[in-house]
């Protein structure tokens, strides 16, 4: 089957860098806020991609939101069209919860939520739709939420830079070094983090490529200094005081 995939509305593109390490070859189309390009000038050639990814914005779907707009919807719309022109294999669409349900005609659709907490020690929910011409549905885990450390990262968010990648699971070296403070955080907050995107692409490789013996990713984070097995992020060296505290009576005692 086809392996090159359409990214749209993919800004930095996390849930793009997610497939392209599971062996997809990802294309990405125009983003407003990265290179200025406008969706709806947008029209892929049909029958060239295996797939569609992509999540429009969310501002008037999100519950938070006590005055909703038209625009999420109309870029809703807009990956509609897309997936319509494209006419790909497959497509899988992501948003917050609550997001309105639609069909495009010629695929079998499934809805399914996701928890960054059933991956990592950090709570994100988001909602998913996939769609397949060949009537394949996915067969998404479903796990209930345990002991969590954290939060999703948010656009306003008052944790570090730093601390934000961590939690998205990007690398240490990770920067938008043209981008501002705000700006930086935004654009990662707005990604599909990557714990979620390599779970998912692993998920539609073996369903849909037969490709076998597919397991959830294990983010590689760092641990608390003092020996609890913690998840540490951003410059921190121990998760609590409690642990610094441990860790001091450890170095008296060595």
């Amino acid at each position: 089957m086809n392996k090159l995939v359409l990214s749209v509305f993919c800004g930095i593109d996390l849930f793009g860098k997610a497939f392209e390490q599971t062996g997809f070859c990802v294309v990405r189309s125009p983003d407003k806020n990265i290179d200025g390009g406008d969706i709806r000038d947008f029209h892929p050639p049909s029958g060239c991609f295996g797939g569609v990814i992509g999540g429009s914005p969310c501002q008037d779907f999100s519950q938070l939101n006590r005055h909703p707009k038209t625009y999420s919807h109309e870029m809703l719309n807009e990956f509609v069209r897309v997936v319509e022109e494209a006419s790909p294999d497959w497509f899988l669409f992501e948003n917050v919860v609550g997001f309105p349900n639609f069909e495009i005609s010629g695929y079998t659709q499934q809805r399914f939520p996701l928890d960054l907490a059933w991956f990592t020690p950090f709570s994100r929910r988001r909602d998913f739709m996939f769609g397949s011409k060949s009537g394949q549905l996915l067969n998404p885990i479903i796990r209930t939420n345990g002991e969590t450390q954290g939060g999703a990262v948010i656009c306003n968010d008052k944790r570090s830079f730093r601390t934000c990648c961590d939690i998205q699971g990007l690398p240490s070296d990770f920067d938008l070094p043209f981008f501002t403070l705000p700006a930086k955080k935004q654009a990662v907050a707005n990604g599909v983090p990557m714990a979620m995107g390599l779970y998912l692409s692993n998920l539609i490789h073996e369903t849909l490529y037969g490709v076998s013996g597919v397991k959830p990713p294990t983010p590689d984070y760092r641990r608390c200094a003092c020996g609890c097995g913690r998840v540490v992020t951003g410059r921190a060296l121990t998760a609590s005081a409690t642990c610094r505290k441990r860790k001091q009576r450890q170095g008296v005692r060595s």
